[in-house]
């Protein structure tokens, strides 16, 4: 697996997430929200694909976790797109995966290698 993106407005999850996805080898990098995370992308995802996947918070301020992975996927439809919740999930997609808060790290890299 190449990066990984973490986008969470929450920054204790965000950062607590990145710290054992980093020990389990993972190169994280981290945005506060939507745009920020789309931001990172156009800035380096074209040149050399540093991320393979993307764990998305599915409520935050401004962009939601949904509009974000769909946004995500339209501009680059190759990412493994993990949405993360506290509270279920109205639908269900093949094109993300949905998981719910708190989530089991070996659940979310299970996903994330798939």
């Amino acid at each position: 697996m190449q990066g990984v993106l973490l986008v969470d407005d929450d920054k204790n999850f965000r950062r607590s997430l990145a710290v054992n996805l980093e020990m389990l080898g993972y190169q994280v990098y981290e945005a506060k929200n939507g745009m920020e995370a789309l931001q990172f992308l156009k800035d380096n995802q074209e040149n050399d694909d540093r991320v393979g996947g993307v764990i998305v918070d599915a409520r935050m301020p401004g962009l939601d976790g949904f509009w974000l992975t769909d946004q995500l996927l339209a501009s680059y439809p190759e990412l493994r797109v993990i949405i993360l919740s506290a509270y279920p999930c109205p639908s269900k997609s093949d094109r993300y995966t949905f998981l719910t808060k708190p989530v089991k790290i070996e659940k979310l890299t299970q996903v994330l290698n798939q």
